[in-house]
C-alpha cells in the first residue's frame, strides 16, 4: 500500500470512506486481539488508561494516556489496557480508509504510530463529537467527515511546523514558510538566505535536504499545480492563470508549463474539453 506522509497530508485532496466511531470501555489489564488483518486504518485517543501493544511483526508499543494512536489497515496486533490514575482505561475509536483520487488505498505510517503523545483540549473534543454524532440515530456521515478532516488537517500541519522548526532546518524555516505561503513571490535564493542569516550555499543545501528538490523547482513546481487547478475550473484563459500564478511572462509559463507537463497549457485546457 503506498505510504504518503503525515505532514504531506495537509495539502492534498483525498477521501475517506467506511467511516465508523465509537467510545470503548476497557476493564483493568483487558485482553484485546485483532487476529485478522484490519480492513480499515484507525485513529484511537487514549482519554483514559493507556495501553501495551504487540503487533503481528513482534513490534511492541506502549501507548500513554492523553495519545493519538494510528493503526494502519492491514495490521494484527494483541492489546492490554491498564488503568491511569485510577481512572478505567477508555478509548475513542475512528475507523476509515483513505483513499486518493483515483480510488486507491493510501497510509500515512506502514506501522502503528503514536501523532500525539500529549493530552489536547481541542483534539479530545473533536473525538468525543465524532463518537456522539455516529451514535445518533441519524448519522450525519458528512459532519463526522469533516470533522475528521479537520483532525488529519491539524495534525499534520502540526507535524509540518515540528519538522520545519527542528533541529536540522529551524535556521531556514523562515525562508521554508515563505515558500510555502507566498506563491507569487519573487525573492531570489540570495535573498531567502539573507532573510533567514546563513549562507546562499547553506540555505540551498538544507532546502534540498527538507524537500528533495531546489529553491527553484519547488517554487516552479508548486506554481504549475496551482496553475492546473486553475486552469481546471475552465473560467480563465492560459495568460490570465500565467499571470495568477506569478509569471509576468505569458510566454515563459507556457514554456515551463510543457517542461514540468509534457503538452502546453493550451493542450492541456482543450483536452479537458474533449
Amino acid at each position: 500500500m503506498q505510504k504518503i506522509e503525515l505532514m504531506n497530508l495537509y495539502e492534498m485532496d483525498y477521501n475517506l470512506g467506511n467511516v465508523f466511531a465509537m467510545q470503548q470501555f476497557w476493564r483493568e489489564n483487558t485482553n484485546f486481539k485483532m487476529n485478522v488483518p484490519r480492513k480499515t486504518s484507525c485513529l484511537l485517543y487514549f482519554c483514559g488508561g493507556y495501553a501495551k501493544y504487540v503487533f503481528g511483526n513482534g513490534e511492541k508499543l506502549s501507548v500513554p494516556n492523553g495519545s493519538v494512536l494510528y493503526i494502519p489497515e492491514g495490521c494484527t496486533y494483541k492489546t492490554n489496557f491498564f488503568k491511569y490514575d485510577n481512572n478505567l482505561p477508555t478509548t475513542i475509536l475512528i475507523e476509515f480508509n483513505l483513499l486518493l483520487e483515483d480510488g486507491k488505498h493510501f497510509c500515512v505510517a506502514n506501522k502503528p504510530t503514536i501523532l500525539r503523545q500529549e493530552s489536547n483540549v481541542h483534539i479530545e473534543k473533536a473525538f468525543n463529537e465524532v463518537a456522539e454524532l455516529y451514535s445518533s440515530a441519524v448519522i450525519p456521515l458528512s459532519k463526522i467527515k469533516s470533522i475528521i478532516y479537520g483532525l488529519l488537517s491539524d495534525m499534520s500541519f502540526s507535524l509540518r511546523q515540528q519538522n520545519i522548526y527542528s533541529k536540522d532546518f529551524h535556521t531556514i524555516a523562515k525562508g521554508i514558510s515563505y515558500l510555502e505561503n507566498d506563491l507569487k513571490s519573487e525573492k531570489t535564493v540570495a535573498q531567502l538566505a539573507q532573510m533567514c542569516h546563513v549562507s546562499e550555499s547553506t540555505f540551498r543545501r538544507l532546502f534540498k535536504e527538507y524537500t528533495g528538490k531546489t529553491p527553484i523547482e519547488y517554487r516552479i513546481e508548486r506554481r504549475i499545480e496551482y496553475a492546473k487547478k486553475l486552469l481546471n475550473t475552465g473560467s480563465m484563459t492560459v495568460v490570465e492563470v500565467a499571470l495568477e500564478t506569478g509569471f509576468v511572462d505569458p510566454a515563459y509559463f507556457c514554456r515551463v508549463f510543457k517542461k514540468q507537463m509534457g503538452i502546453t497549457a493550451g493542450e492541456y485546457l482543450r483536452n479537458l474539453e474533449i
